[in-house]
């Protein structure tokens, strides 16, 4: 891998994450002073478990990062006590530029942390995290879906890259789709490709049942001992659809929604599915 691109002196950095904390105005005009165009402009942050991201203030979950200190750090709780089994396999379906995987992997380094991220932007920044950290995450630049395939990837294009999807929505604004590889978890395992995994997190915008179903029989594995999604809020309540729900339950699962720890709250909530 590459060194990395000097970003500047460290002073910027602290500076301008202490003041994009604050939300004083000016923010952008003293990031246009600090990081001229024409060269890096993002910013080098820790987050309260020690990991350190660059950040690009603009963009959705790094803003929140930048603010609040990490993103979703529910979920994070929620994986850590799997996480530290000696024979611990972390999947991260859908990583993005590395937040939960790379944290992951610092606060346990015993613990194999696999990302699967389709969007080359994405999974260079992960890469380049993972390198910051100096922390090993092994990625995987194909998408996990139901069956194998070759299929349009949309990447979001409205300052929340973390919202790329196979599945675009309505009133969102992508770029022009490029394809990517599908693949089923259970074509990886059964070629011996991967190790199974101990603890999956899976946020794959709209896709998290096409995943699921991707493992088959493993999805019931003794082995596989926790797994946290993302499903609408309502997905707990009766008379919602139940498919997902179904699927994980007739797995061995039981089912809790995770209160969210930062100020993300939106039409969706992720959910931990632990063996009883």
């Amino acid at each position: 891998m590459p060194d990395l691109i000097p970003l500047g002196p460290r002073w910027q950095d602290r500076l301008l994450a202490r003041f994009h904390m604050t939300g004083w105005r000016g923010f952008t005009r003293l990031h246009h002073l600090l990081k001229p165009a024409g060269g890096r402009r993002e910013i080098q942050v820790r987050t309260r478990y020690g990991s350190q991201f660059l950040l690009t203030p603009w963009d959705c979950i790094d803003r929140h990062v930048l603010t609040e200190g990490f993103y979703e750090s529910e979920v994070l709780k929620a994986l850590r006590p799997s996480l530290s089994a000696p024979d611990a396999v972390l999947w991260v379906v859908g990583a993005n530029f590395g937040l939960h995987a790379v944290t992951a992997k610092i606060l346990h380094p015993g613990a194999r942390v696999l990302a699967f991220e389709p969007s080359p932007a994405m999974g260079a920044r992960l890469l380049e995290n993972s390198r910051l950290n100096s922390v090993e995450v092994e990625l995987h630049a194909y998408a996990l879906a139901e069956a194998d395939a070759i299929l349009p990837f949309h990447a979001n294009d409205s300052g929340n890259p973390g919202m790329s999807t196979l599945h675009p929505a309505p009133g969102f604004r992508y770029a022009p789709p490029f394809h990517v590889a599908t693949v089923a978890a259970a074509t990886l395992l059964a070629r011996g490709v991967v190790p199974p995994p101990t603890v999956l997190l899976v946020d794959a915008e709209g896709a998290e049942e096409e995943v699921l179903r991707g493992f088959g029989s493993y999805l019931s594995s003794p082995t596989l001992r926790s797994v946290v999604f993302e499903a609408a809020n309502e997905f707990l309540e009766p008379g919602a659809s139940g498919t997902l729900r179904d699927l994980v339950t007739q797995a061995g699962f039981a089912l809790v929604r995770l209160e969210r720890r930062e100020d993300t709250a939106h039409a969706l909530s992720n959910f931990h599915a632990m063996r009883p």
